[in-house]
């Protein structure tokens, strides 16, 4: 019986390298055109154009410029955690809005979640919800938010609702988990749409470095309710999320 060997050349060896390399980079190529994840809007706001706001990244602190406002933001997450049993999780948030005219108006937040782990079982002791409160000088509080989880069982979807309260206006929150072109809703919220007395007006994309916000025109009396309880929620590191 005789046995055949064959050995790989050096040419042939970097053709094939040449050929593994190519095919890697036109799936690459192909998985970078693809169109990031955008969330689905409700009918009256899905043919307006958003703004972008750039600026917020992943940072714990900066600032950035929306139309002709200015804001100064920190924001971060923490969490404590005791002998792998209980976990704290911490959100606090806090913004300056400068006004076009230069008025600031000041945002403090803080988002707690309590959760507790007994060997394969998980709960949230104290489930999710994220407080905001807004000042101006020298007249004080003048709005405040409050978001929360409505269920507190894990593994199920981490929907978050609430309201917006300046004056006698009130804005429902609610979180968005469709996505467009696509029939599974995500785990956690990919943005939130916020309603006037239940048509919506406004909604933030939280998707990326980059949200997106749909807000009305600057003379609309809910642009700026929209725009400051957007913010709140763009900024805010949420424990359903990724760990920063």
């Amino acid at each position: 019986m005789n046995a055949t060997s064959t050995t790989t050349t050096p040419r042939a060896l970097a053709a094939a390298l040449a050929i593994a390399a190519a095919l890697t980079a036109t799936l690459l190529a192909g998985c970078a055109s693809l169109p990031a994840a955008q969330m689905a809007l409700p009918a009256p706001l899905s043919a307006a154009t958003p703004e972008s706001v750039q600026g917020i990244g992943y940072g714990r602190k900066g600032e950035f410029t929306l139309g002709s406002e200015r804001v100064s933001f920190t924001s971060g997450r923490d969490r404590l955690e005791l002998f792998e049993v209980v976990s704290f999780d911490r959100s606090p948030t806090r913004y300056a809005l400068t006004r076009a005219d230069g008025s600031l108006v000041e945002a403090s937040c803080r988002g707690r979640q309590n959760t507790v782990t007994l060997g394969v079982l998980q709960g949230n002791a104290k489930p999710f919800s994220f407080e905001c409160e807004w000042r101006q000088h020298p007249q004080g509080r003048v709005a405040g938010m409050t978001v929360a989880a409505p269920s507190w069982i894990p593994g199920t979807r981490a929907e978050r609702s609430g309201s917006f309260t300046v004056g006698d206006t009130t804005l429902e929150v609610k979180s968005v988990h469709n996505v467009q072109g696509s029939p599974l809703p995500l785990e956690q919220p990919i943005g939130y749409v916020m309603s006037h007395q239940g048509r919506p007006v406004g909604a933030i994309e939280l998707n990326g470095s980059t949200p997106r916000l749909w807000r009305p025109a600057p003379t609309d009396a809910l642009a700026e309710p929209v725009t400051l309880a957007a913010l709140a929620l763009a900024l805010l590191w949420d424990p359903a999320g990724a760990v920063p």
